[in-house]
């Protein structure tokens, strides 16, 4: 008979950590976990704006932007849209520039959205992050939008909505409270799903 061999099993590479090794990886693991918590503070703080909580259900912050198009119905100030003006309305943000692309697919849904639901009390709210209001001026003669066109000059309504991917939508309630919030593309049938619930 022949002998037999005994192979041993290599040890794998976390296995093969001592004690000391495993929690420095830990403190690792924790300190940039701590990190990608603070970073939208420090971004905001580096930058001199604020990061509110903009969680479903938490009030939503008063945010100003210049109207650009299609001022809504009694503003003290037809230039200015404040968010707070619009109390006792169901709003719809839309947080979009003119160069993004999903956001050109989103605004024609929404602008359907806006014209279905305009006697029932719902404000869409179209705030452009671009640099220069006049691109979004431009964009306006090119794309026919009958919902409120607004431009965020000093980026202090996307900080507020702590908003850091476009498009970003939030809806707000009659009484100012975010009810919910999604990123890119919207189709429609979400759009009233989401009415039905905040109605």
């Amino acid at each position: 008979m022949g002998t037999l061999l005994a192979f041993k099993r290599p040890r794998s590479r976390t296995a093969a950590l001592t004690l000391r090794e495993r929690v420095q990886l830990a403190v690792q693991v924790v300190a940039v976990i701590a990190v990608l918590a603070l970073a939208p503070r420090l971004v905001a703080r580096a930058s001199g704006g604020s990061v509110s909580s903009v969680a479903q259900g938490s009030a939503a912050p008063n945010v100003s932007a210049a109207v650009l198009a299609n001022a809504p119905e009694g503003l003290v100030n037809p230039a200015q849209v404040d968010l707070a003006a619009l109390r006792g309305r169901i709003v719809v943000l839309d947080f979009w520039a003119t160069w993004c692309g999903p956001c050109n697919v989103t605004s024609p849904i929404l602008d359907a959205f806006a014209k279905a639901h305009a006697a029932e009390g719902v404000t869409v709210l179209g705030i452009s992050q671009d640099n220069d209001a006049e691109d979004v001026t431009s964009w306006l003669v090119r794309h026919k939008v009958s919902y409120v066109v607004a431009h965020d000059g000093n980026g202090s309504a996307g900080r507020a909505f702590a908003v850091s991917n476009l498009p970003t939508l939030v809806v707000v309630d009659r009484e100012g409270n975010i009810r919910a919030r999604r990123v890119g593309v919207t189709q429609r049938g979400e759009l009233e799903r989401i009415l039905a619930a905040v109605r």
